[in-house]
């Protein structure tokens, strides 16, 4: 009979309402833990696209101003007034020049090969291409403006030039006074362009381009 009556209470036996409550408890911080672990995945991985787009994007501007300062030539060109510009005219925060290379594929357009581009940072804070559609510009004559970059804070021109002894000085601006007493067509051309971007996350990116050389410029 006592066999009988411990057998039934040990049927009938379960969890207690604490042990319950703690196996829920458990439940729910495996599951809060496992969300926690995927979002962090989400969101890094959104880290890593967003990162890997943005140094695309750079790239990407990188070549474009490699290749038009790479087929730099020592062109001047007229401006809007008639009056002649430098082949390469360039501020700390902005540079201008003349370029070879702008397809024409069987010249099926009656224009040049040549190009004057600029390239400056605008108030949105975005890289900006800016070129004419033709070399000697007249007042009839619209820029095409590209934006080649975003989230850019400041872009930064210097150029490479002779000193007076011979040394190697970095100009802020070209062509300096002295330069700029001598005719477009003969003015020599800095030996590098130093150039530096700037972005809106602190990063920064520095690049040399090395130019040709005027055929003629006076010595």
């Amino acid at each position: 009979m006592t066999l009988t009556a411990e057998s039934s209470r040990s049927r009938q036996s379960g969890f207690t309402l604490l042990e319950v409550v703690i196996a829920i408890a458990l439940f729910a911080f495996m599951y809060m833990a496992a969300q926690l672990a995927f979002s962090t995945a989400l969101d890094n991985r959104d880290i890593l696209a967003r990162h890997a787009t943005s140094q695309e994007d750079r790239q990407r501007a990188l070549i474009f101003l490699a290749q038009d300062i790479e087929q730099l030539v020592a062109r001047p060109a007229r401006d809007a007034f008639g009056d002649t510009q430098p082949a390469v005219r360039g501020t700390l925060e902005q540079f201008e020049f003349t370029r070879l290379g702008w397809a024409n594929p069987f010249d099926l357009r009656q224009r040049s090969q040549m190009q004057r581009v600029a390239y400056f940072v605008d108030e949105d804070q975005q890289l900006i291409r800016r070129h004419w559609p033709a070399v000697d510009q007249n007042q009839g004559t619209e820029p095409v403006d590209t934006i080649i970059l975003g989230d850019v804070e400041e872009i930064r021109f210097r150029f490479l030039d002779r000193g007076p002894q011979g040394e190697w000085i970095w100009r802020d601006e070209w062509p300096d006074v002295e330069l700029a007493q001598t005719p477009p067509l003969f003015q020599r051309l800095p030996r590098s362009i130093d150039m530096e971007l700037t972005f809106l996350d602190e990063t920064s990116i520095q690049r040399f381009y090395r130019t040709v050389v005027n055929p003629w410029s006076q010595p």
